[in-house]
């Protein structure tokens, strides 16, 4: 959807026109190219499409009697779709009453994440023992076919991201309905903030092919402890890189205790690999954050 059918779903300012009598107005050849109808999952899926793609950017009022008059619908559908994005963190029907599109926070990428890292990783430990060498060899078709679509490649975010989407699913195929249940969710909520990452650090996409070859050569070699931490850190760079964008003296407690625990817990090493790690991205350590606190 364009950036103008998009910004007919936002509530109009008080001085503007009413953007549904500007949608009125436009030519046949626009028209003819607006949705002729939709239901429940219809509304959601492409409102929250626009959402993760920033045509509705963060602090617009989304308006029910506009969503509704675009679909076709009646507002029950809207009013459940909009439920539905609110369950995602995408949107917040808090402020006096009206429902708005939310901002991607520090704390928000750093609860997600973490939770991902520990999922993930639980679900890997699971998996590798139990893959069969047809399973490695579609994981490594796998691999080939998400690397020639990406955009380092001439493919685009979409098609990498569904790729992709597979790709990790494979890594905890074993797993079970309950884990990747929750790693599923993990997905979904983290969706804005990859997609954000990738807009604003092309060269994440090499790093994220390099990433993702470590993980199926411990695939390979049987080793659940090399594919955990292989795994973990490519999910904690991109973590700490939105986070990093977002607010630079944030302290990405749940993360760094994520990483020490999926890095050999317990272990002086582990807490001095998620440390430095969390270091090296120039996000601040819980030492540098208490001797700020002091200062």
């Amino acid at each position: 959807m364009s950036k103008v059918r998009a910004n007919s779903l936002i509530k109009a300012p008080k001085a503007a026109p009413p953007l549904v009598e500007a949608e009125s107005n436009l030519d046949e050849s626009t028209r003819s190219k607006l949705p002729a109808g939709g239901d429940l999952h219809d509304v959601y899926h492409r409102v929250r499409q626009d959402i993760l793609r920033g045509d509705l950017a963060p602090g617009d009022i989304l308006n029910q009697v506009h969503i509704a008059k675009r679909y076709g619908v009646s507002r029950t559908p809207v009013r459940e779709a909009l439920r539905m994005l609110q369950a995602e963190n995408l949107v917040d029907a808090q402020f006096q009453h009206r429902t708005r599109v939310t901002k991607v926070t520090s704390q928000e990428v750093d609860a997600v994440y973490a939770t991902w890292i520990l999922m993930q990783s639980l679900g890997i430990a699971l998996t590798v023992p139990l893959v069969s060498e047809g399973e490695l060899a579609t994981l490594r078709d796998a691999l080939d076919q998400m690397n020639d679509h990406s955009p380092l490649h001439d493919g685009t975010q979409d098609e990498w991201e569904h790729l992709h989407i597979d790709f990790h699913r494979m890594l905890v195929m074993h797993a079970g309905p309950i884990i990747k249940d929750s790693i599923e969710n993990c997905w979904s909520r983290s969706e804005r903030a990859r997609r954000l990452h990738m807009r604003s650090a092309p060269q994440s996409w090499l790093a994220s092919e390099e990433e993702h070859r470590d993980v199926v050569v411990a695939f390979e070699d049987g080793s659940a402890e090399e594919a955990v931490h292989a795994a973990s850190r490519q999910l904690a760079r991109n973590a700490l890189a939105v986070i990093a964008s977002i607010d630079p003296s944030y302290e990405p407690r749940a993360i760094r205790q994520a990483l020490k625990l999926t890095l050999q817990a317990g272990s002086p090493a582990a807490d001095s690999r998620s440390a430095s790690f969390v270091a090296g991205a120039g996000l601040p350590t819980r030492t540098t954050a208490k001797k700020r606190a002091r200062g």
